[in-house]
């Protein structure tokens, strides 16, 4: 499942990735990100995994990728909160690709998140 988060702003994104993500669900997150990318040229993340499994289908999966090495570019920080384990992977497959600042935050420390990633 995927949702944008009351927190969002027009140049930071708050989002929530649950469960298996569906490709539908993921151009809602792709929708969200271009929405902001109108008024700023370069966005701010913060990525809450809670209980996240994977995707749905394969088509999420390839915009997951797509976004990491097309879209990713414009983000100017990313701040990652929760499950270690796809924080991990996710910042491992591109971290070599992008110049944007990532940080990671434990569970529950959404709100620290949001302050460091709008710095």
């Amino acid at each position: 499942m995927y949702e944008t988060l009351e927190e969002s702003t027009q140049t930071c994104l708050v989002s929530r990735f649950s469960g298996k993500v569906t490709s539908a669900e993921y151009k809602r997150f792709q929708d969200a990100v271009d929405e902001r990318l109108q008024t700023s040229p370069k966005i701010n993340l913060v990525v809450l995994l809670s209980n996240f499994e994977f995707y749905g289908d394969l088509s999420a999966a390839g915009k997951d990728f797509k976004f990491a090495f097309d879209e990713y570019e414009h983000i100017r920080r990313a701040a990652f909160v929760g499950d270690q384990m796809w924080i991990d992977w996710f910042t491992r497959l591109i971290g070599p690709f992008t110049r944007a600042e990532e940080k990671h935050f434990p569970d529950g420390e959404l709100e620290a998140a949001f302050e460091w990633a709008s710095e």
